[in-house]
């Protein structure tokens, strides 16, 4: 596949070679496994290494601890979502379980529906936290009463699931495309977390400068002024 392609050219693409049933919903898993890595990527870019966390905690601590949780639970409950059951409360859910069932090749249906069985196997830790804590609050698990606790979740465990989910859509990306896989987790934007990283490693080497100055007893007129004011 082309690396600088339009949205809808990448849609019509997908429809087009796998046909009415398949294209669909194996475009739109697409769309949203990018989108989980792209946001996997701020992330890691935040909070993966000591020097950024440092600066985070710096520059806004409060604030980057808010965006760390909130990014955190995001991923989780997204993973959560796609390794739903297809079905619920009566109605369809877009979930990679749903692959199998459209695709009519029997031999790689049973190859992608075992990839399957393997992301939900890893990905049993998001639909707990999902049930128990972040869709619903369990009651004993917020009162510590003889509650289950939540199963064990650390950032290898998301990295494992990301890729048992990009095992799925490349086996079929593959098979009928038959290139290189899909490079879901190089996820690239100019106006990333890193971008943001950067800007606040500037200020921090701008206050540093600031406070020497003042140390020294020769400061900047902008050194004098209030903080905090635009």
């Amino acid at each position: 596949m082309g690396a600088h392609r339009s949205a809808e050219e990448v849609e019509r693409e997908h429809l087009g070679v796998l046909g009415p049933e398949l294209g669909p919903t194996y475009h739109v898993l697409y769309e949203e496994v990018t989108w989980l890595h792209a946001k996997w990527n701020q992330y890691r870019q935040l909070y993966a290494t000591p020097q950024t966390v440092d600066l985070l905690n710096r520059t806004a601590g409060f604030f980057f601890r808010v965006i760390q949780d909130v990014l955190w639970e995001d991923v989780v409950l997204h993973i959560a979502r796609l390794t739903d059951s297809p079905k619920s409360m009566g109605k369809a859910n877009l979930t990679l379980r749903r692959l199998p069932e459209v695709i009519t090749i029997p031999e790689l249906a049973a190859e992608v529906e075992n990839l399957v069985d393997k992301v939900q196997k890893e990905s049993a830790f998001a639909r707990d936290w999902r049930n128990r804590r972040i869709a619903h609050r369990d009651l004993s698990l917020a009162l510590d009463v003889e509650a289950e606790p939540l199963q064990a979740v650390s950032r290898a465990q998301v990295e494992r699931v990301l890729s048992a989910i990009r095992a799925v859509l490349n086996k079929i990306h593959g098979h009928f495309w038959r290139d290189q896989a899909v490079a879901f987790d190089h996820f690239l934007a100019h106006d990333d977390a890193e971008a943001l990283t950067y800007y606040l490693g500037v200020a921090a080497k701008a206050e540093d400068a600031t406070q020497e100055r003042l140390r020294q007893g020769r400061p900047l007129p902008e050194d004098l002024e209030p903080k905090g004011e635009v």
